[in-house]
């Protein structure tokens, strides 16, 4: 599974692709997650706007505790989708880490 970081403007965002393994359980994690009818926080133009991934039914967005799939909104407020995600960024991207848990916390 191809997983996207939407961080940057004006140069490509931080792409890596999911083991197998990590996939599945991604997708497991957003199965136990509760369907809402709060509307997710709209990501800025610039700076963090979450990660983007697709799953069987399309192209999914993880932000601010919520995952829009294109079923509907899920409610995540304990930000485990993002915060799985961002475990599993690589190595080469090690430089956002910090800076994007600071956005997982300032909320």
């Amino acid at each position: 599974m191809l997983v996207e970081l939407d961080v940057f403007s004006g140069r490509p965002n931080p792409r890596w692709e999911l083991d197998e393994p990590s996939s599945q359980q991604l997708i497991q994690m957003q199965r136990s997650l509760t369907p809402t009818r709060q509307a997710p926080v709209e990501p800025p133009g610039l700076g963090y706007r979450g990660f983007v991934y697709s799953d069987a039914g399309g192209q999914v967005r993880a932000y601010r505790g919520y995952v829009r799939t294109p079923r509907g909104v899920l409610a995540d407020q304990s930000f485990s989708i993002e915060k799985y995600l961002l475990d599993h960024l690589p190595a080469e991207y090690a430089e956002l880490r910090n800076s994007i848990t600071a956005e997982l916390t300032a909320k």
